[in-house]
């Protein structure tokens, strides 16, 4: 009788399969993976755009709105009837909010001053703003938010900077 033919894969076959998928599947997820400052930027581009939404909900509303960052997280205020700030609450949009992990606001500048303790933001109702400028950083990766007194905001990027 003649020999069988055998069928299927030596395990030197398999093994050189499973470590190419190894590496792809390692290349794909470091690829995936967002670094440091892509974090940041979509941190300043979303915080960016909630600014600008603040300063129209102002506008809508006909009532001043306030702004605070402490602990890593940012707020917003607005008037009330003794006309104190208290805590924005009933909107969605002006809920209180944690800066993405390991976000942390280094400056926040009004009127080129630099804005204290307890100290807000203030957006008005005519529209009109005091410019703002908002450092943030992510470990090495750095993110500026200016704002200027039409309303107007924009992220700024380290390789933006000399343009």
């Amino acid at each position: 009788m003649g020999a069988v033919a055998q069928r299927g894969f030596t395990l030197i076959e398999i093994l050189v399969v499973l470590v190419i998928i190894g590496i792809m599947v390692g290349l794909a997820s470091v690829r995936l993976m967002p670094d440091d400052q892509g974090t940041l930027t979509n941190e300043a581009r979303r915080l960016a755009l909630l600014l600008e939404q603040t300063r129209d909900q102002a506008v809508v509303s006909g009532e001043p709105i306030g702004f605070s960052v402490e602990d890593g997280r940012y707020r917003f205020w607005t008037l009330d009837a003794d006309s104190e700030w208290v805590p924005a609450s009933g909107d969605d949009l002006l809920r209180e909010r944690p800066l993405a992990g390991g976000v942390k606001l280094l400056a926040l500048q009004v009127n080129q001053a630099m804005l204290g303790a307890g100290g807000r933001l203030l957006f008005l109702p005519s529209g009109s703003n005091a410019p703002f400028t908002a450092d943030l950083a992510l470990n090495a990766a750095h993110a500026r938010i200016r704002g200027d007194s039409l309303g107007r905001v924009k992220v700024e990027l380290p390789q933006e900077a000399g343009e």
